[in-house]
């Protein structure tokens, strides 16, 4: 039959959190439900069932992580292969629908994309009248919506012309007629009824968009301020000014900064990529000396660390007290409201009681836990030797990363196809100059053609039957127009962005999960190599890293699926949360809501971080014993439960190690890069010299942060490995303990027949109360 266990504890000291297991057990199913295990009624050699259950009991089979295993969580396994069915229906839908060409290339007001099919010979877009772009949301989106009419070309203008006396190049009104082709009465009515420009400006072609060169662009070039154009639309005369010029297309004088910046950034890579490619190796070689030497100077780090904190509280002491005798002799007379604080005797008075309270309460710490911190240092040092003994680990992020890169360049072009596969949508609108506010382009407007017929601006139209209407009612539509506006995007195109876009999260994490679950399983294997407390490790399995990588992908990713869902799940909600923030600010913004959206989004993200660490000890015992996801999680809790001080401090040392650890290579990183770089600016000449010391202090970062991830996730694992040694093992010969003899100094334990220790005032022993604790 079937049975049904559901699991909810508190997470005491990280928050407060709710774990919903569910155990499906099928024995009918065979090898994928085995149980391999998993009886909670088996009786324990060393302890009792408590709180946080009974202590791990002793095997006589168990030697690490094996190659013979079982599936797990089989039916999450099902559900995630039938999310990436729906994965590939949603992208061969959108490749089968979508052009991202109508996203790349300009569209033109009748939704035409420049550059292809009738349109193949004029590749360029001209915008009618730059001003308009003023008073509108003009960003650099997928349409680049401006409301003015755009027509494409086939070159930009190359002079500055009205419209009423076009230049001798061909340009093109609205529906591609050529200007020369009408009479100079037509070619005034058509500048009325806004079918052609009214001004040309000489431009350049900028991601194919007609830029006027007409503006100051980075001082290159040069224009009278009382330089102007006037011209005529809807029967009333307007000026164009540099001014009011500069007002319509600052998005695109922006973008042609960034691009000019670029391009001087670029020619600089160019000069000096020699040197950056040494400082990605330098990078490199300074993160792994720096993990190589852990194992020795970790002890130094940590204690030097904590004598610093003492030093820096007891100079604020004594400094408050400088400052309260000073003060208390010699008042003094506050003339602003900073020294309303800094010249009360009382200011310095509290600071001094709190740095007492501080320096106490952390004295106190240090005495209590002086033993579990030197179980940290002796983790942190296991740690560096588990590397050297596997440096393949180091670069295994290389294979993460590539993992995340094709899914995000799946995830990239599924939703740049879906978002291309829309019809284009026209909308009514009047001419810039129809309006009695010439500030006002999208004014409403209203036009009764008959019973049935009704033009109203903003209103979707066709442009092929808006040309029937414009013939048989040529004077009532002068004054509006039917132009593209956006591509459509209905709601099942909307549903399939969001089922991509979960997608990438639910595969991103299980691709994190995947390289958690490979190195826990690698290292995991080193602890637990016989004979145990070997420190040269000789008998461990050949390929360890690749082995637990196999075994993670064939046995148990239905399990990191599992625990990738839940994160995913939270990523989603945190997501939609931050969407109705940024909906929700504004004119009408309600301050209530908007708090209680920013607590939701507060609470999910101590969630997130929550479960990330619940899944990231879950991985560690699946890479072990090969459980199912929710046994993992269940059995991870209890074990750092029972042991929940020396995580406290573990957790706490190692990130104050690590955070000094990348600080230190990217410090170095930078300083190097600076003596370097300014050195080549004396020679080079070049234009940024600052950017490649950025570049390689933000990779210094980056590899830094991988390098020690995978240290980190050394550290957890030898942790684990560790609580379960003292929990299955006594010392005797039967049951020896596999820790390093490192470990086994530190609390004073040993095992049968590795001789009498040396009675001295460092080796006393530890009594067994000591370890427990």
């Amino acid at each position: 039959g079937n049975r049904l266990q559901i699991t909810v504890d508190a997470l005491s000291g990280f928050g407060t959190a709710f774990l919903l297991c569910f155990e499906v057990y099928t024995p009918t199913m065979g090898c994928c439900f085995c149980k391999n295990g998993d009886s909670d009624s088996e009786a324990g050699d060393n302890g009792k069932a408590g709180e946080y259950g009974k202590p791990t009991p002793y095997d006589s089979n168990f030697k690490g992580p094996t190659d013979k295993r079982c599936c797990t969580d089989i039916i999450m396994l099902l559900i995630f292969i039938t999310f990436w069915v729906g994965m590939f229906y949603v992208a061969i839908y959108g490749y089968n629908n979508g052009d991202p060409k109508r996203l790349l290339y300009p569209t033109d007001s009748e939704g035409r994309l420049c550059g292809t099919g009738d349109l193949e010979n004029r590749s360029k877009l001209l915008f009618f009248d730059y001003s308009s772009c003023a008073t509108s949301l003009f960003s650099f989106s997928f349409t680049f919506s401006c409301p003015t009419p755009q027509v494409c070309v086939h070159k930009c203008p190359e002079s500055n012309t009205l419209g009423s006396d076009p230049p001798n190049d061909g340009l093109y009104c609205v529906g591609n007629l050529k200007t020369k082709s009408f009479s100079s009465g037509e070619l005034l009515n058509k500048i009325f009824r806004d079918e052609c420009a009214p001004y040309y400006l000489k431009s350049e072609s900028i991601l194919g968009r007609c830029v006027p060169t007409f503006v100051n662009l980075l001082g290159d070039v040069k224009t009278d301020k009382n330089e102007t154009i006037s011209y005529t639309v809807a029967g009333e005369k307007k000026t164009l000014t540099n001014d009011t010029l500069n007002s319509g297309i600052d998005g695109i004088l922006d973008f042609l900064n960034l691009r000019r910046i670029g391009e001087q950034i670029y020619t600089d890579m160019g000069r000096v990529w020699p040197w950056l490619l040494g400082g990605l190796i330098l990078i490199l070689v300074f993160s792994i000396i720096f993990i190589f030497v852990m194992r020795w100077i970790a002890g130094f780090i940590v204690w030097l660390s904590i004598l610093a904190v003492f030093g820096v509280l007891s100079f604020g002491i004594a400094w408050c007290y400088i400052k309260y005798d000073e003060l208390k002799n010699e008042p003094r007379t506050a003339t602003n409201l900073l020294e309303t604080f800094t010249y009360q005797t009382d200011t310095y008075l509290a600071l001094g009681i709190i740095c007492c309270i501080i320096l106490a309460i952390l004295l106190l710490l240090v005495l209590c836990l002086c033993g579990r911190i030197r179980i940290a240092i002796a983790l942190i040092k296991e740690g560096s030797r588990a590397i050297g003994h596997m440096w393949s680990t180091l670069f295994f992020p290389l294979i993460t990363f590539l993992l995340l890169a094709v899914v995000i360049c799946w995830w990239a072009a599924s939703a740049l196809f879906l978002q291309s596969s829309g019809n284009p949508v026209n909308t009514y609108s009047i001419p810039r100059g129809a309006s009695d506010n010439p500030d006002d382009s999208n004014q409403e407007y209203i036009k009764k053609l008959n019973d049935t017929l009704t033009l109203e601006t903003g209103k979707e139209c066709d442009i092929d039957t808006f040309a029937e209407i414009q013939a048989n009612f040529p004077n009532e539509t002068m004054l509006i127009m039917c132009v593209f506006k956006a591509f459509e995007i209905s709601n099942t195109l909307l549903g399939m962005q969001v089922y991509n876009l979960f997608g990438l999260l639910w595969t991103s994490n299980y691709v994190l999960a995947l390289g958690q679950c490979s190195l826990a399983g690698a290292f995991a294997s080193y602890y637990w190599a016989t004979p145990p407390g070997d420190p040269k490790k000789s008998n461990m399995p050949s390929l360890p890293l690749t082995r637990a990588f196999f075994r993670a992908l064939v046995w148990h990713t239905g399990s990191l699926a599992f625990g990738a869902l839940i994160i995913a799940i939270i990523q989603m909600i945190r997501l939609i949360l931050g969407y109705l923030q940024k909906k929700l600010k504004g004119v009408n913004e309600n301050p209530v809501a908007s708090f209680f959206l920013k607590c939701l989004s507060c609470c999910f993200w101590c969630l997130e971080k929550i479960f990330r660490y619940i899944n990231k000890n879950a991985y560690i015992l699946i890479a072990i014993y090969g459980y199912h996801f929710c046994k993992a999680c269940c059995r991870a809790f209890n074990l750092l439960m029972r042991n929940i001080v020396r995580v406290f401090v573990l957790t706490n040392i190692t990130t104050f190690v690590f955070f000094l650890s990348r600080l230190v290579v990217i410090g170095l990183t930078c300083v190097v890069a600076f003596v370097v770089f300014d050195y080549l600016d004396s020679r080079e000449d070049l234009n940024y010299y600052l950017i490649p010391v950025i570049i390689l202090g933000v990779c210094a970062f980056f590899i830094s942060w991988a390098f020690f991830s995978v240290y980190d996730m050394a550290i957890d694992t030898l942790f684990l490995c560790f609580l379960e040694d003292l929990e299955r093992n006594d010392g005797s010969a039967t049951k020896p303990y596999f820790m390093p003899p490192a470990l086994k100094k530190v609390l004073g334990k040993k095992n049968e027949g590795e001789g009498k220790k040396k009675k001295g005032k460092d080796e006393k022993d530890m009594t067994v109360k000591d370890v427990e604790d």
